[in-house]
């Protein structure tokens, strides 16, 4: 089944959806309570570099810990392959005349799908985490990495045990289902000869391992059986308590929004077993290679091999919510499950998925161990995409219009006459979609009968004043909303402030890199530098998008990072890019509004985490009573660019979240500071009809604000 079959399945599955935006919006909360009064950027700081090693470093821990572990009576076993693993721990059941093996859950077992190897060995492993052995009788795998079975809802579950038990359950029966659970798996645990686990830390200065569980099941199918094995990554080895204990403390708050798990397990040594004729319970630790030891030295994906497996990455993940881990993951989910699909499974399985992260940056800025997990994502889709080729019409697109300032002028000139017949009465907005109908759920934007380059030049400033800004419209405004611009340079002038802008246009690269063309990329951010300016003649340089601001600060310096020259002058232009809002706060102008209506305030993505500001708390105090708090403020519209074409059911379903919650705040106006959000906002709501006022910040403060002076 292919990628976009599989979307559109999971877009009609409304338990799904149900699940998944209930637990999102409840997530949210208990998380920020779960952080709260603890600087969590120093967490992840900390965390982040005390987990930042090479091969040599984590091999050197690794011999640490297999002699202290050795030394208590351990047996330690490195499998170089998931084939390798399989095969020791199917070896070690057979010897032991293991029947039955009670299993805590381990995304590492489902890795190297060891359920599957033990049962053609005749062997049979037992989930005993109450979500993985719903999911093994339904005969699933996870879609989710601490909560398995996150996708069904409890009438899914009644069914489910209905077929596997035979008895009567009503559907909403929680607590005889749980009991059933309960009676079942009970067992399981006294005839096993052979417990699996995973483990979450794995301490080399005393060979002990820590595991956390909320079910307690994990402790029992370490204790009980005779045997317990352990299977692990190496990544999960940390140097001492002290590192353990700081995984420990972030993994619950990070996974789940709790303070501490119910069940925390520390494991060191032998424990008494009167059913092993030593006396004492068999351990082996099974370290698992597959690939990860190599990548400790990667320049880029090294940085995947810090992640704790906490699953807050799918939890904040606009694309996530709506599709589930069915579709966005292969064995691993979210945002870390595409990187480890490349890593652990070969890019075959991982290039559809790869294309569905947004670019939303929230994994990014949610990770715990500080992993920038969207330019990682960002990375293998340029790498895949140059192995596998990228449609041709993308190419033509990226490589020969958008990278060709003349070009694209003219392609867009021709747009707007030939728009002429489906222009909408406001002459903005066209009155009818181009697109097909399985793409049309917003009113889309004409392109402007004039640039914004044309209209500047229209703009007479006399401006008796040293002060210049340098300011970046980017396509959006140069072609579809102009008075945008023009708004920026009407507010600046009336603050005494002179604005240049590019003398050719050019797109900043950023939808070439994300659709994985780096080569058009780099050569549309070439050509843009020859029309910045000097950095050093201009106080700043002001974008409106701030996707094209964090373009600019982060993409351009890569991309010249090999001509020293072009570099230097790259990266005094990142130091300098700001937002229209952010600078006019930096130069203390204050603004006074003139009308009284309610506002509410939507994030753009690139501004809360790409530039690192969001307009929030200076429209509160601008604004005061009038400003009405827009619940997920921060979480993406939608938009991402030709996302929303080429995954338009994602793209359409954030975006019906998001005008749900604006309807709520019942505010006249909501003001954004991306002409992209603006463009997918407000040709929702025009879409269905909402009278609600879409504005750009700089629009705003044109219109209905004036500078006190």
């Amino acid at each position: 089944m292919d990628i976009h079959t599989k979307i559109s399945e999971n877009l009609k599955d409304q338990i799904l959806f149900n699940n998944l935006k209930n637990f999102a919006s409840a997530y949210k909360i208990s998380r920020e309570n779960a952080f709260k009064g603890i600087d969590f950027d120093l967490l992840v700081q900390d965390l982040s570099k005390r987990k930042s090693r090479n091969k040599k470093e984590i091999l050197d821990l690794f011999a640490e810990f297999k002699k202290n572990a050795e030394k208590s009576g351990a047996k330690v076993y490195q499998a170089d392959t998931a084939e390798d693993a399989c095969k020791y721990i199917a070896d070690v059941c057979k010897k032991h005349n293991a029947k039955y093996i009670v299993k805590s859950k381990s995304m590492t077992s489902e890795e190297i799908k060891l359920n599957d190897y033990l049962e053609k060995e005749h062997l049979h492993p037992i989930e005993t985490d109450l979500g993985e052995w719903i999911l093994q009788i339904a005969k699933e795998h996870p879609s989710h990495m601490v909560m398995p079975a996150i996708h069904k809802s409890r009438q899914q579950v009644a069914e489910i045990f209905r077929r596997y038990t035979g008895e009567d359950i009503d559907d909403n029966d929680i607590d005889k289902m749980v009991k059933i659970a309960r009676k079942y798996l009970r067992d399981y645990y006294f005839k096993a000869e052979v417990g699996i686990t995973g483990a979450n830390v794995a301490v080399a200065n005393s060979g002990a391992i820590a595991f956390v569980t909320n079910e307690g099941n994990g402790r029992l199918t370490s204790t009980v059986p005779p045997v317990h094995i352990v299977l692990l990554g190496y990544e999960k080895l940390v140097k001492d308590f002290s590192e353990a204990l700081k995984v420990i403390k972030i993994l619950p708050k990070a996974a789940t929004g709790q303070i501490i798990s119910t069940y925390v397990t520390w494991i060191k040594g032998q424990n008494e077993s009167i059913k092993n004729e030593t006396g004492n319970k068999e351990t082996h630790f099974v370290f698992l290679d597959n690939g990860r030891l190599g990548f400790f030295d990667h320049p880029v994906l090294k940085e995947a091999l810090k992640c704790i497996r906490c699953g807050s990455c799918a939890n904040i993940c606009p694309a996530y919510e709506m599709v589930g881990g069915h579709t966005f993951g292969h064995i691993y989910i979210g945002a870390i499950g595409t990187i480890l699909t490349a890593m652990f499974h070969g890019d075959e399985k991982a290039k559809d998925i790869l294309k569905l992260c947004i670019g939303c940056k929230a994994c990014s800025k949610g990770c715990p161990a500080g992993i920038d997990l969207q330019g990682i994502i960002a990375e293998l889709n340029i790498n895949i995409s140059n192995k596998y080729g990228i449609p041709a019409s993308k190419k033509f697109i990226y490589g020969k219009v958008i990278s060709n300032p003349t070009l694209f002028s003219l392609s867009m000139k021709a747009a707007s006459f030939f728009q002429k017949p489906i222009l909408a009465k406001d002459k903005r907005h066209l009155s009818v979609s181009p697109l097909p109908k399985n793409k049309d759920f917003r009113v889309l934007p004409s392109v402007a009968s004039k640039t914004f380059s044309n209209s500047y030049k229209k703009i007479n400033q006399k401006i008796d004043s040293e002060k210049n800004i340098f300011f970046y419209p980017g396509c959006a405004v140069e072609y579809f909303y102009p008075y945008m611009g023009t708004a920026l340079v009407k507010v600046l002038n009336r603050a005494g402030i002179n604005v240049n802008i590019p003398e050719t246009q050019v797109c900043c690269g950023l939808p070439a890199l994300h659709a994985g063309d780096g080569e058009s990329g780099k050569k549309t951010i070439l050509k843009n530098l020859k029309f910045m300016g000097n950095p050093d003649e201009y106080d700043a340089y002001i974008v409106l998008c701030p996707s094209c601001g964090m373009a600019i600060k982060e993409d351009f310096n890569k991309y010249t990072a090999d001509d020293p020259d072009i570099f230097k002058i790259s990266k005094k232009i990142e130091e300098k890019v700001i937002s229209f809002r952010e600078y006019l706060q930096r130069l203390g102008i204050k603004l006074k509004i003139k009308e009284n209506f309610k506002v509410t305030y939507h994030t753009p993505c690139h501004q809360g985490r790409g530039l690192g500001d969001s307009a929030e708390e200076y429209l509160k105090s601008l604004l005061g009573e009038n400003f009405i708090q827009l619940k997920d403020s921060n979480v993406c519209c939608g938009f991402g660019g030709s996302y929303s074409v080429d995954f338009a059911g994602i793209s359409s379903g954030i975006l019906e979240k998001k005008i749900s919650n604006i309807k709520d705040t019942k505010a006249d106006i909501l003001l954004t500071d991306c002409p992209g959000c603006v463009m997918q906002i407000e040709g929702g709501l025009l879409k269905k009809g909402e009278n609600i006022k879409v504005m750009h910040l700089s629009t705003f403060f044109e219109e209905y604000l004036t500078i006190e002076v």
